[in-house]
């Protein structure tokens, strides 16, 4: 803890600045669509894609309960604690890579970008969300399986996106090219994997009569034509455009984080590997406007990225 006495303090501040700015642009925060909204999922009366969604309106609904606070309160301490829980845990992950100037930097890089996110619709899942899919990389990368199955599981009643990480877990398992070592791994990353997709599986048929969203489901051509028409307007627009907001957030460390590839830490090669496919689930079922369906990958994009800009040349792990 001693690491981050002095960035603590620092990343606090960072981390109550995201709150101020996602509440300055989330009217429907205060205009009381968030407590209608709240009130629906502990009454289990919600749509179900959010109703699955546990933890983002039972940890409010605790804070409310031991603190006497109002939801909007509830919901806004929760957001400055997992967002600050998260610069301080990605922190302490970066230094297995870099010395503390840099990692600073490399913090303070996603604190600038978050708010590239934010609009005015509720994502209360994404802090906590982005806490625990950071913390289970790190238990992948160290090979703390004990660790990876808690975590997967508390991510699981986050959000369903953590799900995606078992396949990090297998790639990163894999240590000889025979189809009798992949399949003892498989076997493994399944078993470690099953709590996790076992209480999706119980809270999706407890939630199976809620609604869900009207019209379309897939929505690649809308996705990718914005993302067209956006790109091709007039650069004095960009500010305001909807759909690049996914290419944005990274900027030019998409393009540095795959330069000289082969010279990155082999847990990021490795890990890498789940970038185009999040990339495509998310054109294919999300609204990629919603830029905060990207921020998992920051614990990808930004250190590779880092390898670039700082020229490491002896990677490690």
């Amino acid at each position: 803890m001693h690491e981050l006495l002095k960035p603590g303090g620092v990343y606090l501040v960072l981390a109550l600045i995201n709150v101020r700015v996602k509440m300055a642009v989330t009217v429907i925060w205060i205009d009381g669509f968030l407590e209608r909204y709240h009130n629906l999922c502990m009454a289990f009366r919600s749509i179900n894609h959010d109703q699955s969604r546990v933890l983002q309106f039972w940890i409010p609904e605790q804070i409310i309960r031991v603190f006497g606070v109002s939801i909007a309160d509830a919901y806004m301490l929760q957001r400055w604690l997992f967002v600050f829980l998260a610069f301080c845990c990605f922190h302490l992950y970066l230094r297995r890579w870099f010395n503390r100037a840099a990692t600073f930097a490399g913090v303070v890089f996603l604190a600038a970008v978050l708010p590239l996110t934010y609009g005015n619709y509720l994502q209360e899942s994404a802090p906590l969300l982005m806490l625990i899919f950071l913390l289970t990389l790190w238990a992948i990368r160290e090979r703390w399986t004990a660790a990876y199955v808690v975590l997967l599981f508390v991510g699981a009643m986050t959000n369903e996106t953590i799900l995606i990480l078992p396949a990090v877990y297998f790639v990163w398992s894999l240590r000889e090219p025979t189809i009798r070592h992949a399949t003892r791994v498989l076997g493994r990353t399944l078993l470690a994997s099953l709590p996790a997709f076992a209480i999706i599986a119980v809270i999706r048929y407890i939630t199976r009569d809620a609604g869900g969203y009207s019209g379309d489901i897939y929505f690649p051509a809308e996705n990718i034509g914005g993302i067209y028409r956006d790109l091709f307007s007039s650069p004095l627009v960009y500010w305001r455009t909807r759909y690049i907001g996914i290419i944005l957030i990274y900027g030019v460390f998409w393009g540095f984080a795959f330069w000289k590839f082969s010279r990155k830490p082999a847990f990021l090669r490795r890990a890498s590997v789940i970038i185009p496919v999040f990339i495509a689930i998310h054109m294919i079922t999300g609204r990629i406007e919603e830029v905060r369906q990207m921020i998992p990958l920051a614990f990808l994009i930004i250190p590779m990225a880092m390898c670039t800009l700082l020229d490491e040349r002896e990677p490690r792990l």
